[in-house]
């Protein structure tokens, strides 16, 4: 009797085998993959980004010579 215990309490050697096919397991097996794409809200970031600094070099440069700094008081 003791014999029979002792054999229903050992663990199967394959038991670890699962753990191999985990990363291979998809939830949603029969569906497509969709296409993942960035927003395009990210396109327009770049644009402000280019219309500021093209702003901010007009605003903060100096008049060359004589000429372009009696233009810029009219």
């Amino acid at each position: 009797d003791e014999r029979e215990k002792e054999d229903e309490t050992q663990v199967p050697e394959e038991s670890g085998s699962d753990e191999t096919t985990i990363p291979d397991y998809q939830l949603a097996r029969d569906r497509e993959r969709r296409v993942i794409h960035p927003p395009n809200r990210f396109g327009y970031v770049d644009l402000i980004c280019y219309a500021l600094s093209a702003a901010e070099e007009v605003q903060d440069s100096e008049p060359k010579n004589f000429r372009e700094t009696s233009e810029s008081i009219d």
